[in-house]
């Protein structure tokens, strides 16, 4: 007798198809990386290649052009490196500004910018590859966060084409190839984040869903929308101030549309925890504004008098040409919002019949841009003037970030109609829809390469100024014109000159000083005395005074060999509000680790 041995596959038919499914998938999240980093580095690297070098730099040579902001950051960056180096969790104090009397500069200027670009330097030990880096690391981080947005009302193919309009329309390229402004540029990153999240929140548990995998679901996007708040705030308050009006109007319609008023809960908590974790920065420097000459920035640049088609607080002669492309930016922008709102709204209705959540979005999308475009006009004053601290944002134009948003979303929206209609056979509406995502495109591109970087290979190569000024942060009790400072001054001296003193060590916010004196004198120190700077003389807490002419600190000291000790430390505010952000970072660790474990004890149960 015959034993048939009987061969069982070592996987099923079902087995097979669903791991050819997950390579493809896997194949698929690669490839459109691949995209996102080569795009992003298209638009991106070749500013660091440009620029006109007086000493005939060679076309491979890594520069770049001269911008309006760059100058400000090139000292506050390698400043807030030092302070890292030294040992600072938080540098607040930049020890070179103001001729060396130093100023409280990242306790008032958000910071969240120049963490990155030292962990960049760190790796590079070179400032200019640096900055190429972050900006690389930014533009694709803005590009990754629209395409994973876009991709919750659309396919691949659409959302790719959102994601290239957000990385070259002009405003993203403006702010690095013109206004350096890279603050701004980090929160291009954060916005497309906080709509992920918090239409995430509006499908808050109700009686009919109320189960774990939503409540889980819920906790991981208050995680996820407060974080993003959070790190938009520390990186520049006034687009996150721009971003807050427009993202509050977008969800009340939101909830309005969809009757969830739960949802708007778990948004306010998110957003609280949110400025919870940037209260040790964005609260302390609210509290303490007085501190400095706060008056400067509201009156150099009245937010008030920065409208489109405005711009009355410039030489026209000298930034004409910036301000006409400014100009020009918001009429591309907000044409392209009117177009896209009627034509996928209302002149083809049915077009998005069988999408009603990307019909939802396109819908509140144009209000949102539409009421962007609004703000920056002078005719939106009156309002305006109701909007408390509205004058946060220094520029309207600035809303142009939204704007940038807003278009990229509905040409990928115009995208994914031409892809619907060509599925129903609609040879005409596909024609139309994808001849306007294209001519998008194809504009955006156009007017970034020939308005915008085209310029910055005309411009001067960048240098470094010979000192760094900063206005915006003096103390209050500092002379008000720096340049007017003596740039001759020892570190530290005496008054009487009764001695030697000797510097043995000197950090941002740490300073040792050994003062040996025949007689009595006082110790003068070329730091201007901020509350926080506080001396220990011998081991022993001393007095700092502030010269009535300087501002700067001086400490009595009597005749013999002393030891003077400076610190830098917080003050019952600045460490009241840290306290704020480290229990808020525990809540909000607490929450993304409740959903995480719930949802590992889920698929153990499952499988």
């Amino acid at each position: 007798m015959k034993t048939k041995i009987a061969i069982t596959p070592d996987t099923t038919p079902v087995e097979t198809s669903q791991k050819t499914r997950s390579a493809n998938e896997r194949r698929n999240k690669l490839l459109i990386g691949l995209v996102c980093v080569l795009l992003s580095a298209l638009a991106v690297v070749p500013f660091f290649f440009m620029g006109k070098s007086e000493t005939g730099a060679g076309a491979f040579e890594l520069r770049m052009p001269t911008t309006h902001d760059m100058f400000l950051h090139w000292d506050q960056m390698k400043s807030f490196y030092n302070g890292l180096a030294a040992g600072e969790i938080y540098p607040r104090w930049e020890e070179d500004t103001d001729r060396g009397f130093g100023a409280p500069t990242t306790s008032y200027y958000p910071p969240g910018i120049y963490y990155i670009t030292s962990v960049c330097y760190l790796i590079s030990r070179d400032w200019l590859r640096a900055l190429l880096d972050a900006h690389l690391l930014m533009m694709i981080a803005a590009a990754a966060a629209l395409y994973i947005y876009a991709r919750q009302a659309m396919g691949r193919g659409a959302a790719l084409v959102a994601m290239t309009a957000y990385i070259y329309f002009p405003y993203h390229v403006v702010d690095q190839y013109q206004r350096g402004a890279i603050a701004e540029l980090l929160g291009f990153v954060f916005m497309p984040l906080m709509l992920l999240f918090g239409e995430r929140l509006m499908r808050f548990p109700t009686a009919e869903n109320h189960n774990a995998a939503v409540r889980r679901s819920t906790l991981l996007s208050v995680a996820g929308l407060a974080a993003s708040y959070g790190a938009f705030l520390w990186s520049h308050p006034p687009t996150a101030y721009q971003s807050t009006l427009v993202f509050g109007l977008y969800i009340l319609i939101l909830s309005i549309i969809r009757k969830e008023w739960k949802g708007l809960i778990a948004i306010g908590v998110a957003v609280a925890i949110g400025i919870g974790l940037s209260a040790a920065y964005l609260l302390s420097a609210a509290v303490e504004q007085n501190l400095i000459h706060k008056e400067f920035v509201m009156e150099v640049w009245p937010y008030h008098k920065t409208y489109v088609f405005v711009h009355d607080l410039y030489n026209s002669d000298v930034h004409s040409g910036f301000f006409m492309l400014v100009n020009w930016i918001w009429i591309t922008g907000t044409a392209t919002i009117a177009a896209a709102g009627i034509t996928l709204l209302w002149l083809k209705r049915r077009v998005l019949s069988s999408a009603p959540a990307l019909k939802q979005r396109v819908f509140l999308w144009v209000i949102a841009g539409g009421s962007a475009s609004f703000m920056m006009t002078q005719l939106s004053m009156p309002l305006g003037k109701l909007i408390p601290k509205i004058d946060i944002g220094v520029f309207t134009w600035r809303m142009l970030l939204i704007t940038t948003l807003i278009v990229a979303l509905l040409t990928g929206a115009l995208a994914q109609a031409a892809i619907d209609a060509a599925r129903r056979g609609a040879r005409s509406e596909r024609l139309l829809f994808a001849s306007m995502a294209a001519l998008i495109l194809v504009a955006a591109i156009g007017m970034s390469t020939f308005a915008v970087a085209r310029p910055a290979t005309q411009a001067v190569v960048f240098e470094p100024e010979a000192e760094h000024m900063n206005w915006a942060t003096l103390p209050a009790t500092a002379p008000p014109e720096p340049l007017e400072l003596p740039d001759d001054l020892a570190e530290a001296e005496l008054s009487e000159d009764n001695g030697e003193v000797q510097v043995e060590e000197w950090k941002p916010q740490h300073r040792v000083i050994r003062a040996e004196l025949t007689d009595d004198d006082v110790l003068l120190i070329r730091t201007f005395n901020f509350p926080g700077w506080t001396a220990r003389v011998d081991g022993q807490p001393a007095a700092i005074n502030t010269s009535e002419e300087l501002g700067d600190m001086e400490i009595e000291l009597q005749a013999g060999t002393h030891v003077v000790t400076l610190d830098f430390l917080d003050t019952p505010v600045r460490r009241a509000f840290t306290r704020v952000t480290v229990g808020s970072a525990c809540v909000l660790v607490l929450l993304a680790g409740a959903s995480l474990v719930g949802r590992v004890r889920r698929r153990t149960k499952s499988g």
